[in-house]
């Protein structure tokens, strides 16, 4: 099942805090430009303009999410889903989420930025943390030359320090050592071109010594993610089907726009959404997945935001089994939540999760099971858990969306 995400709404109002803020004092040191492998030949690029944004744009990041390593899988540790897990189809938005202002977005541009996948975890305690980018770039030349530029870019804005990462000595990276509420603490970042794809990593940990050959797992992942992936040409993006499992039609329309998120999901890309990947990577084709829909949306008017989804199974026995292991998944992760019914049918299990403060917004989710279709209808905002009018029409509409032949 989909993880909870009711701070999606403010994603655009949220600066450089994410996993860069802290009470920090940066070790002082020179800046200069990233230094060029012994030997490399000096590489130029012509980069061809990305194509229009457009629906297809979309799609090709949701694509990326399947070739995006989920640090989860590498450390098992990092289980926390953290900002920004999100897709990224505009330049400009990748500074204040994913990049400091100032570093990034125009390379990203210049060199043909077509689409990307931007995932987070880390650890509950402690201070580590992994962020991958992978974005589809214009050629291979291109996403070399973007790869130093951005290293060197970091160099001269933030002041971090050039380095090499061990086994990946011919990869543009960059450190910064400082000292956080007393403890030491290193930043990793790290460039890595795959033919037209650049992936970019950002490591923190505490553990200096450790740290440098964690990224070089996470760096061997994805080059081998990459390796088998196959971006679409940029004159075919605009013909990308949005809906390649024909499951749109089966989730309820948002009352509002609906956001981003909102598209196809295959195995891979649907598990950088999940609540426990790890198992989902087991259940879910161990009993017949094709595929996910998915429709998110926030309504800045009222607060309200909608997550809805609609998950194809083998068949009505495995749609049952998928069910029957997320409500297990659920228990754990919402353990304080409270159960309720809808008239219509009160086989339908629904939660809600208790405001920390009476009167703050609440959370809300049901189930539905029509053939082989598990659907989940998610609705945040409500302030009175007996308000339940909202999600009970929701869930009606699914269930009706999901009985169609």
């Amino acid at each position: 099942m989909i993880k909870v995400d009711v701070s999606r709404r403010v994603i655009a109002a949220m600066g450089a805090v994410l996993i860069l803020s802290g009470c920090t004092t940066t070790v002082a040191g020179s800046a200069q430009p990233a230094p060029r492998p012994t030997g490399e030949a000096e590489i130029t690029a012509d980069p061809t303009p990305a194509p229009e944004i457009g629906d297809g744009t979309l799609v090709e990041a949701q694509r990326i999410a399947g070739a995006t390593v989920l640090p989860e899988f590498v450390y098992p540790e990092l289980t926390n889903s953290c900002f920004p897990t999100v897709p990224i189809i505009y330049p400009e938005r990748m500074e204040g989420t994913i990049f400091i202002e100032g570093t990034a977005s125009a390379i990203y541009t210049t060199y043909g930025f077509v689409a990307g996948w931007s995932t987070c975890r880390n650890t509950l305690e402690g201070d580590r943390s992994a962020l991958v980018f992978v974005a589809e770039m214009s050629d291979r030349d291109s996403a070399a030359v973007a790869a130093r530029e951005l290293a060197d870019s970091f160099v001269e804005v933030n002041g971090a320090e050039p380095t090499e990462i061990r086994g990946f000595e011919n990869l543009p990276a960059v450190e910064t050592v400082s000292v956080e509420d007393g403890e030491d603490r290193i930043v990793y970042e790290v460039l890595q071109p795959v033919g037209r794809m650049l992936a970019y990593f950002f490591y923190s940990d505490s553990d200096l010594d450790a740290a440098q050959d964690d990224v070089g797992e996470l760096l061997e992942e994805q080059r081998q993610l990459l390796g088998d992936f196959e971006p679409t040409p940029q004159e075919e993006v605009a013909d990308l089907d949005p809906d390649i499992y024909d499951l749109a039609r089966r989730v309820v329309d948002p009352p509002v726009d609906a956001d981003l998120f909102t598209g196809s999901y295959d195995l891979q890309g649907y598990l950088h959404l999940a609540i426990d990947p790890q198992i989902e990577s087991q259940l879910l084709p161990g009993n017949g997945f094709r595929g996910a829909y998915l429709k998110t949306a926030a309504d800045d008017a009222t607060g309200f935001s909608y997550q809805f989804q609609v998950y194809e199974l083998g068949s009505v026995a495995e749609a049952d089994a998928v069910f029957a292991e997320f409500a297990r998944i659920e228990r754990e992760e919402f353990s304080d939540r409270v159960m309720f019914q809808v008239p219509e049918d009160p086989t339908i299990p629904c939660f809600y999760t208790p405001a920390a403060t009476a009167g703050d917004p609440i959370f809300q989710r049901c189930y539905t099971r029509e053939g082989r279709f598990l659907g989940g209808t998610d609705v945040f905002g409500v302030t009175d858990p007996a308000d339940i009018t909202a999600v009970r029409g929701f869930v009606q509409e699914q269930i009706r969306l999901m009985q169609a032949p």
